[in-house]
């Protein structure tokens, strides 16, 4: 319907790119989706997908949303909408089979983004927006041997760089819109519903805000909070159904009592797992462990490409604080739309930092801080002492990196030896059985795992984990009455 009502702005755009597909970029971008389709018809599924993604991406299927399904796992009251979009285009009802390509069509989207943004590098006085751009393709390349799994992580990661890139660019090639500022804004608060962990990305919407504030433009202000009200109030709404938080599991906001809640115990508990796990300690009664303790802990933890990695994010860190104090010397404007996303980057980075320290949840603004700072110094002239030290924090930088591109270019190569002969090239890899057994609740089966960590798919309802199916019970006599706790 949305493309019946602007059929007249895909005429536009076919009119402005059609000569690009029928030249050499085009054949460039046709090879280039179906490599991405190679990786994305075959190899292994994302940790996370096979205990919780691919089962409550089934039950979106089957019964839409279930009151409670958070209590016979705490996993699905994870709350991301992409679970809910990869359900929607898995096509299970025309195909009797269940696509998991989402990821995969994000991944070509968005490297089409970068590739054509990247062709006018030489164009362009400012380089920030390019090395965003360059973020977008190596973060595709970090998660490429897993482009089946519908994991809520990659799409996260994704709009976050996209947004990222979209503002730069608006801000270094572009005329500064604040009408595009805003949009994006809009488009932040729709990637914090697919990971709350990014939720800190609103922030950019302070620049916009205060600019319309400034010039007292009520009727655009209230047009963009309605708008994104309109993105979060079904995430809340999901959320409460699914949890009986809304927020889950973050248990500050306590305001609901349904029958369904899933108790504060369990919230509590899970949470402090996160916590745990996300720093290496893996155990719950070290959630409050202080920052000095886990961290040379954490830090072990981390393989030798990951250490040098986030050395290279320190460097990064560092470089980008010389050259805003030598622009502070030199009397330069620092534009505040800067300003602004340095605030939503390092907010999110503190926030993952001090809660979940996994690397893959923060990757992407991680990526922010390496590719903003190359940029602003590829955009620089460099002369005398200062010169010699940027130079040489740049020189170190790719030292510090290289390894870490280094791991993923061999994985990815191993991955196209070792699959092409696997017979996927017309019908995608099914999702993974497990080994499931069953029990009867008020005339219903329900599935839980034996022996291993994997949620089936292809059984429904199901739990990874017997314990939370023997304390939970249904509300009355059909699935679609939800669960609740014992």
């Amino acid at each position: 319907m949305s493309g019946f009502a602007n059929r007249n702005g895909f005429l536009r755009l076919w009119r402005r790119y059609r000569s690009v597909i029928w030249s050499w970029e085009g054949f460039f971008y046709v090879c280039f989706i179906l490599l991405i389709a190679f990786f994305t018809s075959r190899g292994e599924f994302h940790t996370d997908t096979n205990i919780y993604h691919g089962a409550a991406i089934r039950i979106y299927e089957e019964y839409g949303l279930v009151k409670g399904i958070g209590n016979l796992q705490l996993h699905y009251a994870y709350n991301s909408s992409y679970l809910a979009f990869a359900s929607a285009f898995s096509l299970r009802w025309l195909l009797g089979r269940s696509l998991h390509t989402t990821t995969g069509f994000l991944e070509a989207a968005m490297c089409l983004y970068a590739f054509h943004g990247l062709k006018r590098f030489k164009k362009h006085e400012n380089h920030v927006t390019d090395m965003m751009r360059v973020g977008i393709l190596f973060y595709t390349l970090v998660n490429v041997t897993r482009s089946m799994s519908p994991a809520t992580d990659y799409a996260a990661m994704f709009f976050v760089l996209l947004v990222i890139t979209a503002w730069c660019e608006n801000l270094f090639e572009g005329s500064s819109d604040i009408t595009v500022y805003s949009l994006l804004s809009i488009a932040a608060v729709f990637t914090a519903t697919l990971k709350f962990s990014a939720g800190l990305l609103v922030l950019l919407a302070l620049y916009p805000a205060v600019c319309l504030v400034r010039e007292r433009r009520w009727k655009k202000i209230a047009a963009y909070i309605f708008c994104g009200g309109v993105i979060l109030c079904p995430f809340l709404v999901r959320n409460y159904f699914i949890s009986g938080w809304l927020l889950y599991p973050f248990d500050g906001i306590d305001i609901f009592s349904p029958e369904w809640k899933i108790p504060k115990e369990y919230l509590v508990h899970d949470a402090s797992q996160i916590k745990v796990w996300g720093r290496c300690l893996y155990d719950v009664a070290k959630a409050d462990m202080p920052v000095g303790e886990w961290l040379p802990v954490w830090w072990e933890n981390q393989f030798r490409y990951e250490k040098m990695f986030l050395g290279a994010v320190a460097l990064s860190a560092g470089l980008q604080v010389i050259m805003l104090l030598a622009k502070i010397v030199k009397r330069r404007k620092i534009r505040p739309e800067l300003l602004s996303l340095h605030l939503a980057v390092w907010g999110n980075l503190g926030v993952w930092f001090f809660t979940a320290p996994f690397i893959r949840y923060g990757l992407a603004f991680l990526f922010a801080v390496i590719m903003i700072a190359v940029g602003e110094y590829l955009s620089e002239e460099h002369r005398g002492l200062y010169g010699i030290v940027t130079g040489g924090v740049i020189f170190c930088i790719t030292v510090s990196v290289s390894p870490y591109w280094d791991q993923y270019i061999t994985d990815a190569g191993v991955f196209v030896k070792q699959m092409l002969r696997e017979p996927y090239y017309i019908v995608q890899k099914d999702y993974e059985e497990g080994n499931m057994d069953s029990l009867e609740m008020n005339g219903n089966v329900i599935y839980f795992s034996r022996g291993e960590e994997i949620n089936s798919y292809h059984v429904f309802p199901g739990t990874c984990y017997e314990f939370m199916l023997e304390r939970s019970t249904l509300i009355g006599d059909e699935i679609e009455d939800g669960f609740k706790a014992k």
